[in-house]
């Protein structure tokens, strides 16, 4: 469903909303402002501390040396990039301060697509007054078969996602019609931005879409792509979806136009991620994906959930047994924070998903870990390691072994029934 930003913005005046991004002061996921000043000084301390330690037969560091270091820790190429990230922020806070910021995006018909809702009411806060499509289909998780219609395949998709994470399966295909439906529209518009981070949900969704906009009648008059990897003042970035306002307003001047090597790419790899063995995906995350760099990671990400070589768990199970080996029992929610806050390489999977997780390594044959429920929330589950989980940490028993597994990754069906079992090594 397709709705106007403008017209969502409006309604904040008397129904304010409570923003994903309104985190506590000492959140590592919270922005914290940077200070030109205060780079200013960060630098000059580390020349005098470079100078202390000079090597008189070599050149003296300059000052610009040290300006350099500070703006590649913060991910910039050099201080001029970071000087102007800086001023750039200090704009965006002005503008909403001032109560009527202006639309950034207000030249022509605009279309934010983005893979979820969570950014929705930021852009509206911030001043976006184009329209804001939620596209959020999750890949990662179940399968994405070649099937000869598209009907065909959402109805796949909604037997997945009604088993394991929404009990009403007609809801949810009706939910799945309605995105795929609303996705031709795109084409009416004369630029559609691509709202995107660097994780495994992201990016698979990014690949479909990229695959979809690669034929030139689905294509709006200019698409542009945003795909992130940090935000300079935050310590713990998980998505875009954690900033502020004023964050989105400053990720604008970041878009850049897709190009046909980018286009290309979407293609194959969407390919790639419906077929039903991995050869694809090990080819093209060897090549590094050089038109989207985003992507090569985020496909090694995906293949990490096959089994491993080496216990028969994915990536995801293999970290949730050794948060429990290292910090000791715990309940569910506090487990799901080490997990994405700390463990998690590229953070993709909501909680929802991580109940999945947890009862899928608790209620097998030969359970891994020990769930004492209490109550019906699932944050609430204390959760605790056996000494099968042992075991399998140690390498001397196999997850499948044991318990078998009947389970997609992408296009590809692991099946211990059907002997079609592709490891990770």
């Amino acid at each position: 469903m397709i709705i106007n930003l403008a017209a969502l913005r409006t309604r904040f005046k008397t129904n304010p909303p409570r923003l994903s991004s309104q985190f506590d002061e000492g959140d590592p996921r919270r922005l914290h402002h940077l200070n030109l000043e205060q780079q200013k000084k960060r630098a000059r301390e580390l020349l005098r501390e470079w100078q202390a330690q000079a090597d008189t037969t070599k050149p003296s560091p300059k000052l610009s040396d040290a300006q350099h270091a500070i703006a590649k820790e913060h991910g910039f190429t050099h201080w001029a990039e970071l000087k102007g990230h800086i001023e750039q922020g200090q704009l965006a806070r002005q503008a909403l301060r001032s109560g009527a910021p202006d639309a950034l995006d207000d030249e022509g018909r605009v279309l934010h697509i983005r893979c979820g809702h969570d950014i929705q009411n930021t852009l509206a806060a911030a001043g976006f007054s184009g329209d804001f499509l939620a596209f959020s289909d999750p890949y990662v998780q179940g399968p994405l078969p070649q099937t000869d219609s598209l009907e065909e395949f959402l109805q796949s998709r909604a037997h997945y996602i009604s088993r394991a994470l929404h009990p009403d399966y007609q809801a949810v295909l009706n939910d799945l019609r309605q995105q795929y439906s609303a996705l031709n529209q795109a084409r009416d518009y004369d630029e559609v931005y691509l709202w995107f981070e660097h994780d495994p949900y992201d990016q698979l969704i990014l690949a479909r879409l990229l695959d979809f906009f690669t034929n030139a009648k689905h294509r709006p008059g200019m698409l542009k792509l945003l795909s992130v990897t940090h935000y300079p003042g935050v310590k713990i970035f998980n998505g875009i979806g954690q900033l502020p306002p004023e964050a989105l307003r400053v990720l604008w001047h970041e878009f850049i136009e897709v190009t046909p090597a980018q286009l290309d790419i979407g293609r194959r790899c969407w390919a790639a991620l419906c077929s039903p063995k991995p050869d694809a995906l090990c080819e093209l995350v060897a090549t590094r994906t050089p038109p989207l760099p985003t992507m090569a990671i985020a496909l090694e990400r995906h293949l990490r959930q096959l089994p491993s070589v080496r216990n028969g768990l994915n990536l995801s199970e293999n970290l949730t047994l050794q948060i429990l080996a290292e910090k000791g029992s715990m309940n569910a929610a506090r487990l799901f924070g080490w997990y994405t806050n700390h463990y998690e390489p590229l953070t993709f999977m909501g909680d929802s998903s991580y109940w999945q997780l947890l009862k899928a390594l608790a209620f097998a044959q030969h359970a891994a870990i020990h769930l004492e429920e209490q109550g019906d929330n699932p944050n609430q589950w204390q959760v605790t390691l056996n000494e099968i989980a042992r075991r399998l940490l140690a390498d001397e028993v196999d997850w499948i072994e044991l318990n078998g597994t009947e389970r997609w990754v992408g296009g590809i069906h692991l099946s211990s029934q059907h002997g079609s079992l592709y490891r990770y090594k």
